[in-house]
């Protein structure tokens, strides 16, 4: 017999799945924690991001933009490299901008990477809550699980190539080099994502390559990590 997850056991699988990746997220800026009210603040930052990114979509359709047709592998293709990947990670990186990047607790190049992974948290918790409702339960489980890591792994290029940019790169084309490259990749890796799930049904695939992107990203983040923990000549 199959059931669905009634909403308030959806929201606490959320809300617990969002907990642990928000603690191992801190766990990774052990040299200078960010405070728990900017972490906050980010995580709402990016339950903004997917409403923006929600209504985007409306918006898109009332255009008479089809959807994701599964059959039709070209199109997919088109939809999730030209507007899902863009669309998603660009009210992400928004975000971001108007108001995180601004913040004083903005300090160190490892801090692209918390803030941009909680702001991720937080759009993939408002998608987790708002986006599952009609499906089983073992799919419901599976996508809590798997669409923080996805979202966070997208965030954590771009979080990290503009970190990067900011605190260790000259003002001029390099820098912009950076930021704009970094945000670009973001928005092709979730588009591929997205692409292989929907037009190939390859979850192995896919999984496969984040583990070995998310390998990159966390070799990158502990040289950062151990480069801030070093003292001052």
């Amino acid at each position: 017999m199959s059931f669905s997850l009634t909403p308030w056991q959806m929201l606490g699988l959320v809300l617990i799945s969002g907990l642990l990746w928000m603690n191992y997220v801190r766990s990774k800026d052990r040299h200078q924690p960010e405070p728990r009210r900017r972490l906050l603040l980010a995580f709402i930052l990016g339950i903004v991001a997917y409403l923006l990114a929600a209504v985007s979509y409306e918006v898109i359709e009332t255009l008479g933009v089809p959807p994701i047709r599964m059959n039709e592998r070209p199109w997919t293709a088109f939809y999730c490299f030209g507007i899902v990947g863009p669309l998603e990670e660009g009210a992400k990186v928004l975000l971001a901008a108007l108001f995180i990047f601004r913040w004083r607790e903005y300090d160190e190049p490892v801090d692209g990477f918390v803030y941009a992974a909680t702001l991720a948290l937080g759009f993939a918790c408002a998608e987790n809550v708002y986006g599952t409702g009609s499906i089983g339960w073992q799919w419901q489980l599976a996508h809590t699980v798997a669409t923080p890591f996805v979202h966070l792994l997208f965030s954590a290029i771009w979080g990290l190539g503009i970190a990067h940019a900011h605190f260790c790169v000259s003002r001029g084309s390099r820098r912009i080099l950076w930021q704009g490259g970094s945000v670009l990749l973001a928005m092709a890796a979730h588009g591929l994502h997205d692409f292989l799930i929907f037009a190939y049904q390859a979850a192995l695939a896919t999984g496969a390559l984040a583990l070995i992107l998310w390998g990159l990203l966390m070799w990158r983040l502990g040289l950062l990590s151990k480069r801030a923990a070093r003292p001052a000549a």
